[in-house]
């Protein structure tokens, strides 16, 4: 039985082991910063903020057979405030001829672009890769339990929602655009800048160009991975894009890796989410491998829960014992449905 919910302080060492498997601006491996982290999201999640806008929540997902924690992902209430403004690579194009020549080109040209207005961002989502091929879709389940979190509270969360993709590395801590591009300008590595922007960004207005960069003027294998994906979560963004988000035209100003988004109320997971009682019926016979699969999410008795169940012919969730006690429901109580894409 796999159960998703809150991170808890206890979590910390396993976090940590999941964070060396991506080590990104969200995620880094770094103990205090994750404790940190940890804090936040209890807070959050605990409805103990001044400001929902300083939310962050962290989910992990459990095997209760065993105690572990085998995956996890995060949402950011909101990425962009005026003490720490949010930075992106904006991706346009500019046509040049020349009748002369009778020649034309297309250059792609990167600008540094901020606000201190921004989006609810979703990311850190790491899964043990023994659990990958998992009958009950724990990478989809890691993804859509962060919809299903939303649309129960929209009153915590922006309109747009956007998730940053990694691009492709040479080695672990070595991006060809880093080197190209932001080491020139900051004389920093790239572990150094990532760890160092997940405390403070204020180095990237100070140092990075202002003006438009052309991409033509860097070598052809750094622009082949310009706004690229790692090949690690390309299926964090097949499911992404079956769920209604597209890619902005805008890149990370540190790996170039593409950011995808969508305005929240249009995203499928948020959109279709349906509420239900819980009836009485507990179902206890196992469906076929083939049997469509949902998310069931509920604010209970424990506190946020969520799992991964059969659907039966008209659609309703088949819940067992184990699962409602696992959500901390009973009959009479209120669930939500998300299917999973």
């Amino acid at each position: 039985m796999l159960i998703l919910r809150p991170i808890a302080l206890g979590d910390l060492e396993p976090l940590l082991a999941l964070a060396e498997l991506l080590d990104s601006m969200n995620l880094p491996s770094d103990r205090d910063f994750l404790e940190a982290r940890i804090r936040a999201s209890l807070r959050s999640f605990g409805g103990g903020l001044s400001d929902w806008r300083d939310g962050v929540y962290m989910f992990v997902l459990e095997d209760l057979s065993t105690g572990r924690v085998i995956g996890t992902s995060l949402i950011l209430a909101k990425n962009g405030r005026p003490d720490a403004p949010y930075y992106w690579l904006a991706v346009t194009t500019e046509e040049r001829r020349s009748s002369e020549l009778d020649r034309r080109f297309v250059h792609t040209k990167l600008q540094l672009r901020s606000t201190t207005d921004g989006p609810t961002e979703i990311g850190g989502l790491i899964l043990d890769p023994a659990f990958r091929a998992h009958p009950e879709k724990c990478g989809k389940a890691l993804s859509i339990v962060r919809f299903a979190y939303i649309s129960m509270f929209v009153e915590r969360f922006e309109r747009e929602v956007i998730a940053e993709m990694l691009s492709p590395f040479i080695e672990p801590g070595r991006n060809l655009l880093w080197d190209a591009f932001g080491r020139r300008f900051t004389g920093l590595d790239y572990r150094e800048a990532d760890h160092l922007s997940s405390r403070s960004k204020q180095f990237i207005a100070d140092l990075f160009p202002v003006d438009p960069v052309y991409t033509i003027l860097f070598p052809e294998e750094v622009q082949a991975v310009i706004g690229q994906t790692n090949e690690t979560a390309k299926a964090a963004v097949a499911i992404l894009e079956r769920l209604g988000f597209h890619y902005l035209n805008q890149v990370d100003p540190f790996d170039g890796g593409p950011y995808y988004g969508a305005a929240r109320d249009a995203i499928s997971s948020v959109r279709e989410r349906r509420q239900l009682v819980l009836p009485g019926r507990v179902c206890e016979v196992v469906p076929g491998p083939d049997a469509p699969l949902a998310l069931v999410s509920a604010q209970a008795a424990l506190g946020f829960r969520a799992t991964v169940v059969p659907l039966d012919a008209r659609s309703a969730p088949l819940l067992s014992t184990e699962a409602r006690e696992a959500l901390g429901v009973s009959s009479g109580d209120r669930v939500s449905v998300t299917p999973l894409p």
